[in-house]
C-alpha cells in the first residue's frame, strides 16, 4: 500500500509489506481525520466559512508542528479529488446560469479586477517575497480555496506558503466584509441554505460522470485533472439542469477534513522563523489584493448603481460559499453576489490551467508524484 506521509517540507511517497507497518500507518491516517474533524466541528459551531477546510488545516497544522505524524494514501486522496470536483460543479444552478447575462458591466469590471488581483499579489510574492511562480501564483488566486489548494498539491507549490495566504485572507475576511455592509453594525453568518442532495439516481449519475471525466481530464495531463474534469462534468450537469443532486454530508465532510489533512501535513519541519516570514507576506498580500478589490467593487457601485453591500460582497476574494453565506445572513441580494461569485468561481477553473501551463514552460513541469 501507498501513502503520502510528510517529510520535512515535502510529503514523500511510503510502501510497508509487514503487518505491523500497516497496523501503524492505518492509524496514522485514522489520527490526522480525527484530528482535522476535530477542528473543522469547532470552526463550524464558530460559524466560520469553508468550516471543514479552514477548521481541518488549522488543526492538523498544529499537531504536525508538534511533531505528531500524519498519512495519507494516494488512492484515497484520488478519490477526495473526484468528489470535491463533483461538488464544486454543484453550486453551479441553471437560474444563476441564465442571469448572468443580466450584468455584462459588473463581471466585466470582475474579470478585469480578478486578473488585477491575482497579478498584483503575485508581483507581491514574487517580488517582495521571493516565492517560486507556481507558489506565488496560487498563494494570489482570489476564492476557490479547495480547488487552488489542490492545485497547488499537484503542481508541487510551497503548500506551508499557500495555506497561510490562503487561511489568512478568509479569516480577516470573514471579520471585516460584514463591518464593511452594515457600516460596523452587527450579524452574523448564518449558513446559506443547503442544496437537495436528489435522487440515489442522481448521485450515480453524478458520481459515474465525475469519475469519467476525472480520469480523462487526468489521462490528456489537465492540471488537478481528477478535481478539474470531475468539477466541469459536475457543473454541466447542474448547469443544464439534467441533475438538482449534490453530495451528501457523509461523503463530502471527509473530502473537506482530506484537504485540511495534505495541507497540514505540509508543515511538518517548519520552524517559527519561516512561519513569521510566511505571515508577514501574506498579510502583505491580503493588502495588495483587497485594495484592488474594493477598487472594482467601488467602480461597479459607479458604473450600474448597485449598493455598496452588493458590490463589496460580489468582489470580496473570500470564496463562493462564504461570500454567499454572508449575504444571506446580511440580506444583501444573494442571487447577484451568488452569480458574481459563481462566475469567478468558473473563470479559476478555466483559466488556471492555462497559466500553469505558461509557468511550466517556463519552469518546467512538477517532479513525478
Amino acid at each position: 500500500m501507498t501513502c503520502l506521509v510528510p517529510s520535512g517540507a515535502a510529503i514523500r511517497m511510503i510502501t510497508w509489506n509487514r503487518p505491523p507497518d500497516a497496523l501503524r500507518t492505518t492509524w496514522i491516517v485514522l489520527r490526522g481525520f480525527l484530528i482535522a474533524f476535530a477542528g473543522g466541528g469547532l470552526f463550524t459551531l464558530l460559524d466560520f466559512p469553508a468550516a471543514w477546510v479552514a477548521g481541518s488545516t488549522v488543526a492538523v497544522t498544529f499537531a504536525v508542528l508538534a511533531r505528531l505524524e500524519v498519512a495519507m494514501p494516494v488512492r484515497l486522496r484520488n478519490v477526495l479529488f473526484v468528489f470535491l470536483g463533483i461538488s464544486m460543479g454543484g453550486g453551479v444552478t441553471p437560474d444563476t446560469v441564465h442571469r448572468l447575462p443580466q450584468w455584462p458591466v459588473s463581471l466585466t469590471i470582475l474579470t478585469v479586477t480578478m486578473a488585477l488581483v491575482t497579478a498584483g499579489s503575485y508581483w507581491w510574492f514574487r517580488k517582495v517575497g521571493g516565492w517560486d511562480r507556481m507558489t506565488a501564483l496560487t498563494a494570489s488566486v482570489p476564492g476557490a480555496l479547495s480547488y487552488v489548494m489542490v492545485i497547488a498539491l499537484d503542481r508541487g507549490a510551497d503548500l506551508r506558503k499557500v495555506a497561510i495566504a490562503q487561511t489568512l485572507r478568509i479569516m480577516v475576511l470573514v471579520v471585516i466584509v460584514p463591518l464593511a455592509v452594515t457600516g460596523f453594525g452587527h450579524a452574523s453568518a448564518a449558513a446559506a441554505p443547503a442544496a437537495p442532495e436528489g435522487s440515489w439516481l442522481d448521485l450515480a449519475l453524478l458520481i459515474g460522470a465525475g469519475c469519467a471525466a476525472g480520469l480523462l481530464a487526468e489521462w490528456i495531463r489537465v492540471p488537478a485533472g481528477l478535481l478539474t474534469g470531475a468539477f466541469l462534468a459536475s457543473a454541466l450537469l447542474h448547469g443544464a439542469g439534467f441533475v438538482a443532486a449534490s453530495l451528501p454530508p457523509v461523503l463530502l465532510v471527509p473530502c473537506f477534513l482530506g484537504v485540511g489533512v495534505m495541507i497540514g501535513g505540509r508543515f511538518a519541519g517548519t520552524d517559527r522563523a519561516t512561519l513569521r516570514a510566511s505571515f508577514a507576506l501574506a498579510a502583505g498580500g491580503f493588502v495588495v489584493g483587497s485594495v484592488l478589490a474594493t477598487i472594482g467593487a467601488f467602480l461597479t457601485v459607479l458604473a450600474i448603481g448597485v449598493g455598496w453591500g452588493q458590490s463589496v460582497l460580489a468582489f470580496a476574494p473570500g470564496g463562493l460559499e462564504a461570500m454567499s453565506a454572508l449575504s444571506f445572513a446580511l440580506a444583501v441580494d444573494p442571487a447577484f453576489v451568488a452569480a458574481h461569485q459563481l462566475f469567478r468561481f468558473i473563470g479559476i477553473a478555466i483559466v488556471m490551467p492555462a497559466v500553469i501551463g505558461l509557468i511550466d514552460r517556463a519552469d518546467g513541469p512538477p517532479p513525478a508524484r
